[in-house]
């Protein structure tokens, strides 16, 4: 995806690519019945609160060390970086939602760039996690961009799933999200700096365990 990766950036992050995680909330839907998230104004809470640390703090700096891995080329390394998140994420759904959505980012980036390195790494770890394949699938774009790109999808997956769970509109839930991007903005190049502290975060731990057990829910995980 060496042709134009700044093009490649943009089918990648489209909200019409193909990744699986519109039937995943992340724990949100489990937060919602519970009486945590019920407004914008919560929802916002959530995001800067909970979301954007773990970001700063774990994802932004994993993502980085993968970044790096993929474009040295260095599939062993890749594969070590999936193991440890593992061991990260405990919930169980958390981990498949991970490995769904990025499974699926594999497949399709394996059809669209049969390049040697996504196809030695398919053939090491199909089920991997989504942070390990963007990575993977965003190499030939700066880092600085790649990881931006990869936020992103955190923060819009999460919006465009409380438009399903919550009483909130279009415009107020872009303009959550524009807020949180504003913030991101201002820390994510110190943070791709950082080694990961990593970040405990009971609420969504919690929520997706209790998820798991619901007896009727809208979302996958």
């Amino acid at each position: 995806m060496s042709a134009d990766p700044i093009l490649w950036l943009f089918q990648a992050n489209d909200t019409a690519y193909p990744s699986g995680s519109y039937a995943h909330s992340f724990g949100l839907e489990e937060l919602v019945e519970s009486g945590v998230v019920l407004t914008a104004a919560a929802l916002e809470n959530f995001l800067v609160q909970q979301i954007l640390p773990a970001l700063l703090t774990f994802e932004i700096p994993s993502f980085a060390r993968a970044h790096a891995a993929a474009v040295a080329g260095d599939v062993p390394q890749l594969a070590a970086l999936d193991a440890e998140l593992d061991a990260w994420r405990i919930p169980a759904e958390l981990r498949d939602a991970s490995r769904r959505i990025g499974s699926q980012r594999l497949d399709l980036l394996a059809r669209l760039d049969p390049s040697a390195i996504v196809t030695e790494y398919r053939a090491l770890s199909p089920r991997s996690h989504h942070l390990v394949v963007t990575a993977l699938e965003l190499s030939s774009v700066p880092l600085s961009h790649a990881a931006r790109a990869f936020a992103f999808q955190i923060i819009a997956g999460l919006g465009a799933a409380s438009m399903k769970l919550i009483r909130i509109g279009q415009t107020a839930c872009q303009q959550i999200i524009r807020r949180v991007l504003v913030l991101l903005g201002e820390k994510i190049d110190h943070s791709l700096a950082q080694p990961i502290d990593g970040w405990f975060n009971p609420l969504i731990e919690i929520a997706s365990l209790r998820h798991a057990r619901a007896n009727s829910r809208l979302f996958i995980s």
